[in-house]
């Protein structure tokens, strides 16, 4: 696991989401494929991955909590990268390193138990910085 650790640099915007403040967490030829790495976003411990291409589909980034909803421990980013399904409908998944319940990266739903749902953030890539959003807060 890599922590990112850097001055963020923060723009906001709307979207059909709502407002979202997006935050520059590192570059991306930082994080290496298949790999996760804990990132402070607005405050909020999170998790991002880079995940390799399937068959003729680009990279996918994906950002969810870093806390583990099982145990409440920071873990996820040292997570096992993995997937479930075969193309064209392959999930990205990973698994918490504690007690190894699997999470879908895009919905972060849990796929060993129902009760659990790690928290997802929207990520993307602006001038090849990954930036990871979070909600505006209005006063």
């Amino acid at each position: 696991m890599t922590a990112i650790e850097q001055d963020p640099v923060t723009t906001s915007e709307s979207d059909s989401a709502g407002a979202v403040s997006w935050v520059t967490v590192c570059a991306a030829d930082r994080i290496r494929r298949d790999r996760g790495v804990a990132a402070l976003v607005a405050g909020q411990p999170v998790a991002i991955f880079r995940l390799s291409p399937v068959d003729a589909e680009p990279e996918e980034w994906c950002a969810v909590s870093h806390i583990d909803p099982d145990t409440g421990s920071p873990v996820m980013a040292r997570g096992l990268v993995g997937s479930v399904g075969n193309p064209p409908l392959v999930i990205p998944t990973v698994a918490s390193p504690i007690y190894k319940q699997r999470y879908n990266l895009r919905t972060g739903a849990c796929l060993d138990r129902a009760d659990l749902r790690l928290e997802t953030f929207p990520v993307r890539l602006h001038d090849g910085q990954v930036e990871v959003g979070a909600p505006v807060m209005s006063a």
